[in-house]
C-alpha cells in the first residue's frame, strides 16, 4: 500500500518563519516592513504568512564569503 507522503507547508506564520531563519519575530517582522521580505495577507486582519522560497532567496542572497585572516 502507498504511503501519502507529509506535506511541507509553502507558507509560514510570522513565529514559523521567524524561527526557520533563526531571527525573532521582532526582526523577521523590521524585514518584512522595511520591503526586505515580502507577506501574504488575505485581508486586512489577516495573519502575515511567509513564502518559504522568499526566506531562501534572501539568506542566499545574504551569505558571505569572507576571508579568514
Amino acid at each position: 500500500m502507498h504511503k501519502p507522503q507529509p506535506v511541507t507547508p509553502r507558507l509560514l506564520r510570522l513565529k514559523a518563519a521567524a524561527e526557520y531563519m533563526s531571527r525573532s519575530t521582532w526582526k523577521l517582522r523590521h524585514m518584512i516592513q522595511r520591503g526586505e521580505i515580502p507577506v501574504v495577507q488575505d485581508g486586512d486582519n489577516a495573519p502575515w504568512l511567509v513564502d518559504i522560497g522568499d526566506l531562501d532567496r534572501w539568506i542566499e542572497l545574504h551569505k558571505g564569503n569572507f576571508d579568514a585572516k
